[in-house]
């Protein structure tokens, strides 16, 4: 089941978001700053202020048992685009429970995303991948999304490639 996040899923939500990431990229990066960019971006006081923004919704993926086994963010699009499009979105964050990938549930949260995309009146949606992701990358090749850029992505004092991906 795909529905809303609310204020009781915070603290899953932000150890979901850290086991996916650390189970994905955290071989990529030294300990100091894998920790220091998770406790930037994943702090339960993020999570708090960011449920319930109608402007930046976050949406759960709730497995049967109740557990929940992936989440999608959305929102205005923050991404360095030149020029960007008026009142374009982006899709911040789309993350699967590590052992859960290949279940349909990425698949499921975005259909939610671009559903909301197409209620928001279709502006182009824009996404962040690191460029040595290529299964992520097919996945939203599928979807319609094509390179459009490039970016540097600091986690701690580490400089990744991101690409800029784009769904008209």
């Amino acid at each position: 089941m795909i529905r809303l996040a609310t204020p009781g899923d915070a603290e899953v939500l932000r150890d979901l978001g850290i086991s996916s990431f650390v189970a994905a990229f955290g071989a990529l990066y030294r300990p100091a700053d894998l920790n220091a960019f998770l406790a930037d971006n994943y702090a339960l006081e993020i999570w708090k202020r960011q449920i319930g923004q109608p402007d930046r919704p976050i949406w759960v993926a709730e497995a049967p048992d109740g557990r929940l086994v992936g989440y999608a963010q959305a929102g205005a699009c923050e991404l360095p685009v030149t020029p960007l499009p008026e009142d374009s979105l982006q899709l911040h964050r789309l993350y699967v429970r590590p052992g859960t990938l290949s279940a349909g549930i990425g698949s499921a949260l975005m259909s939610q995303v671009l559903e909301w995309v197409d209620t928001s009146g279709r502006p182009p949606l824009f996404l962040g991948v690191w460029s040595g992701n290529e299964g992520a990358q097919r996945f939203y090749a599928r979807y319609g999304f094509y390179k459009v850029g490039e970016y540097d992505f600091p986690v701690g004092e580490q400089i990744d490639l991101e690409y800029i991906l784009r769904r008209d």
